[in-house]
């Protein structure tokens, strides 16, 4: 059985394959905190715009394949892989994901996931 918090999440990683920042921030409490880990936290649907749109750009073909989740009345866990086309290269990224949904909104997105691929020498 599908828990309404992991509604709200199902919701938006369906958005999230559509990459438009507006859509995505209506998932948002307005005081939400990302936390892309190893990165320092979001806080805010105004930084929140602004980090989405930077993560987002140039991303293309976005797809999420979530492979197990777990969740209760206000929180959803998950492991998943994203995938996306940026720069004309191809890349798939495992993802631990924990979402804290408020009033059937996010109010905190805590992401683990390794950024060494994407580091710059």
């Amino acid at each position: 059985m599908v828990t309404e918090t992991e509604q709200v999440v199902d919701r938006f990683l369906a958005a999230w394959k559509q990459a438009s920042v507006d859509e995505l921030l209506d998932f948002f409490t307005d005081d939400a905190v990302w936390r892309p880990m190893p990165m320092a936290p979001v806080t805010g649907k105004g930084a929140l715009r602004e980090a989405l749109a930077g993560w987002l750009e140039g991303a293309v073909a976005l797809d999420v394949e979530v492979k197990q989740q777990l969740s209760n009345a206000t929180t959803v866990m998950h492991e998943r892989t994203d995938r996306f086309s940026l720069g004309g290269e191809e890349h798939e990224t495992p993802v631990c994901a924990v979402f804290e949904i408020d009033d059937g909104r996010i109010a905190a997105w805590r992401e683990y996931f390794d950024m060494s691929p994407y580091a710059q020498d």
